[in-house]
């Protein structure tokens, strides 16, 4: 059981993470005014944690399953890719935040069960939440926005997530250490924890936005 001098900061932090989430995304993406359209795309992505943190667990649940995963990244990118040129024609659609939303929790949930996979699931699950992430981000382009530019920020953006934290599992799991695999596993269970309180708190405001 966790002590109870680490239990309080860990219980904040984790709300302020919440808060970030629910936060609304002319706040989240700020980061990308006045940026170049491929910087614009790339920040929009790296500065919203509803995408960051399914890209990052997502990329740690590739890892969990070892080198035979790696091409889930390129499979993750593409969509992210093709979601993101479905929106130039498509109207936005509220319900893919409460569905980028459930990624989060599923990819956690399943780092933390730290299951063998089928990889037609694995490449079911990059292929169908690349899309609803990409759809997300490219829903936020302007008039003025080149898409040759954007689209390739956002995909790129992603690719560089996942792939960070399925090289850092594979370091982390190839390690003696015991703990490492649980505390792998607590790290799931965390961004599984967060979109489950996000979509419990703000899943009505994002239908009505």
């Amino acid at each position: 059981m966790m002590p109870a001098r680490l239990s309080m900061p860990a219980a904040k932090a984790g709300v302020a993470v919440c808060l970030l989430l629910a936060a609304g995304g002319a706040c989240a993406h700020s980061a990308a005014r006045g940026a170049g359209d491929f910087y614009a795309g790339a920040l929009h992505a790296l500065t919203a944690l509803e995408h960051v943190l399914p890209f990052l667990a997502f990329g740690i649940l590739a890892g969990q399953q070892g080198r035979k995963a790696e091409p889930l990244l390129l499979v993750f990118c593409l969509a992210l890719a093709a979601g993101a040129t479905v929106a130039l024609w498509t109207p936005p659609l509220p319900y893919f935040g409460l569905l980028n939303i459930f990624s989060a929790i599923l990819f956690g949930g399943l780092v933390a069960a730290a299951w063998p996979l089928p990889m037609a699931f694995c490449y079911g699950i990059a292929a169908v939440f690349g899309l609803s992430h990409g759809f997300a981000n490219g829903a936020s382009m302007i008039e003025q926005t080149k898409p040759y530019l954007y689209i390739p920020g956002v995909a790129l953006a992603g690719l560089a997530v996942t792939d960070y934290g399925l090289i850092a599992t594979e370091y982390l799991l190839r390690r003696k250490a015991g703990w490492i695999h649980i505390a792998v596993r607590v790290a799931g269970s965390w961004i599984s924890a967060i979109g489950i309180l996000v979509l419990a708190t703000s899943g009505a405001a994002i239908l009505n936005t």
